[in-house]
Order: C-alpha cells, then structure tokens, then sequence
C-alpha cells in the first residue's frame, strides 16, 4: 500500500503561499473563471492519454539527485536541479543519458550561492537564478559562463520572453521602490517596470515559503503563475499580458483566509481533524488542459485537468491502495511536442501496486535505484 507520506515524498514540492488581495493594477479588472470542484466530472486517463513511453535517466554519479525541484523538458534535453544536493543544472539528452552539469557553487564572480529557478532559451543557454544575490547568471549550453545579470527585485522565480521578463516577488527584502508589495512583476528586456501583479495581504503573516522554483513556468504559448495555497491560476501571454484567471472553487472546504496567508497555520487544522483543499505545485498546460494535484489537509490527493474547449473540470481521487503512477496524469514538465512528463522515483515504483505492468527495462533500472520520466503523449482535443 502507498502511504500519503511516501506520496508527499514523490512530489517533493513545498507547499505555502499567500493570499491575492490589493492588486496594483488592471489585474483588478481581469475576470476570474470559477471550476466547482463539487461538481467536477471524473478524471479517467484513458480518456485524455493516447500512449505512453519512458526515459530512463542515467544513474551514474554525477547524474545522481536527491529530489527535483524543476524539470525542463526543451531542445531534446532534460533540464533539472536539485537544491538540497547543490550540484547545478543536471542536463540529460532524449534518451536520459547524463551530458553535463551546468553552473558551479562557491564565492568567486561566475558561482552561485544557490540556485532558486532556472530557464533554457531556444539556443540552449541556461538561465540561472541566484536569489541571494538578486541576480541571473548566463551559461552556454556547454555550461560556460557567459553574463551575469543583475535583476531589480527579490524574486522567487522568473520568465524571460522575447519582449521582456516576469518575476515572481519574494514578499522580503524586495526593492524598496515598488510600493504594495506585489506578487508578480512584468519588465521590459532593460528592467523597466512595466506592471504589477496580485498584492501581498495587508494582514496576516503572509509566510513565504521558498518552494526553488515553480511559481512561473512557460508552457504550450502560456506563462502560468500559481503560488499555492491560493487556488487561483494565472495564465499570462507570451507577452507577459494577464489574459485569464482561474480558479477552482472548494465551497466551504477553502482554507480560511488567514490559512492561506500563513500556510503554517495549516497544521491547526489537521490537528482539529479539518478537511480543507488547495492546490498543490506545479499546474502545467497542454494540448488546452490545464493539469495539476489538489491536496488536503488530510493528506488526500487528487489529480485535475481543466478542459478549456469543453469548459469541463474533471478530477481523480488517488487511492493510496491501488496506485498505479502510469494510471496518473502527474505533470512535473511539457515537452515542446505537449507530451505531459511525470518523473518516477525509485522509492515511489517500491509503492506501486501494479510493478508488473512496466517494461521489464524499466523494472530493472528501479531496482539499480535509478529514475524514470513517464511522457504522456495527449489525444488531439
């Protein structure tokens, strides 16, 4: 039997936030599209997944992590790194074999003091945020050092376009020039403030939690923000104009307003027995769904897909007896082509009910500890 912690082990993703009041701008006037998870349609895969294949990523020790707190999956490579291990961008090819590792740790001028978000540009360059430092550093794709740019605000994870940058504010130590402490900031390619976006809470503790990345990722002609536990998802266009507000309804199993401001306070409920939902990390979008996992604070988990054409929310209650990670629509990244990457941990196929219904290569490479990406390929909708 899978057990919730071992599933909170798979994902590894932190989970805090704040709430969404005090916009600064015309986000005030963007409408908000409200899903019932009452009223949610069944999540049945089959109904959604065409087929499906693995990528076996190499278990020599250099490509060895801990946990992943990013994947990317663009220009036929894996991109991932791991905070805990302090190892740098991990870059694997199309067949998961380990190419490189990308940015080094240390003190000196092209080092980082750690890593809280990353991006590749189409040209394999990889972007690198060091927040400590307020800073991004560039490296080629062969893991040179190429620029260092300073960036205006403490951010907590970040989006380059082609018409400028969005940033995803830490509610610290942030510049002291952008008043009502917002949540998200849009910037020309030179750093002009453009907008801001979604302001901290007035009240409350407003506890911010680092979750090293996130927060912003860039998917299928979409920018999406979502900072868990508000369960409102931002979609922003590739020219980081707000453009569509999401947001899943749980009626009176929303977590109190004060819970979503300091997500500590969280464990006064689970004490008392409360059952509450919010959204967990990351939302991905693909082929017109936007995917992602619901949890609660009694540890229930589910996973969602939001149906943009049909307008139709449909969720799928994991049941910890009987799960089966091929039967699960568990977006960790989206390849180019819109394939849905879900990565398989060692320690996550030990909990798996059905072992026997992997490709006998794939069981091997469990049992030499190594991990697996599931690709999802979608059905045309």
């Amino acid at each position: 039997m899978m057990h919730q912690r071992q599933f909170l082990y798979f994902f590894c993703w932190l989970i805090g936030g704040v709430s969404c009041q005090n916009q600064t701008n015309r986000a005030d006037l963007s409408p908000v599209q409200t899903y019932s998870f009452e009223d949610a349609l069944p999540l049945d895969i089959k109904d959604f997944v065409e087929n499906q294949r693995y990528v076996l990523l190499s278990i020599e020790e250099e490509a060895l992590f801990t946990r992943v707190d990013k994947l990317v999956a663009t220009n036929d490579q894996f991109y991932l790194f791991d905070h805990i291990n302090s190892s740098g961008v991990l870059v694997f090819d199309a067949h998961g074999t380990f190419l490189r590792k990308i940015g080094d740790f240390g003190e000196g001028p092209y080092q980082l003091n750690g890593i809280e978000d990353f991006q590749v540009r189409p040209n394999g360059e990889v972007l690198i945020l060091d927040a400590l430092e307020n800073r991004i550093i560039v490296y080629s794709p062969e893991g040179n050092w190429v620029e260092t740019i300073s960036i205006p605000v403490n951010a907590g994870g970040f989006v380059e376009t082609a018409t400028g940058w969005l940033f995803a504010i830490n509610n610290d130590n942030q510049n002291d020039a952008i008043a009502n402490y917002p949540k998200v900031g849009s910037f020309d390619t030179s750093f002009t403030l453009d907008s801001l976006y979604f302001g901290y809470s007035a009240i409350g503790g407003n506890t911010n939690v680092y979750y090293h990345a996130g927060l912003l990722s860039e998917t299928s002609g979409y920018i999406v923000y979502n900072r868990p536990p508000d369960d409102t998802i931002r979609l922003f266009s590739e020219t980081r104009k707000l453009e569509k507000q999401i947001l899943i309804d749980f009626g009176d199993s929303k977590l109190p307003e004060h819970v979503v401001n300091d997500i500590t306070l969280a464990d006064e409920l689970k004490e008392k027995g409360l059952n509450h939902q919010y959204l967990q990390l990351p939302v991905k979008v693909a082929n017109n769904l936007i995917l992602g996992v619901i949890v609660s604070t009694k540890n229930d988990f589910w996973t969602f897909a939001i149906h943009l054409k049909t307008d139709k929310l449909h969720v799928d209650k994991i049941d910890f007896s009987d799960v089966h990670f091929p039967s699960l629509i568990l977006p960790t990244a989206i390849t180019p082509s819109g394939e849905v990457v879900t990565l398989i941990e060692p320690i996550s196929f030990g909990s798996d009910t059905q072992p026997e219904n992997y490709p006998e290569e794939v069981i091997s490479h469990f049992e030499n500890e190594g991990s697996v990406l599931l690709l999802h390929k979608l059905k045309s909708n």
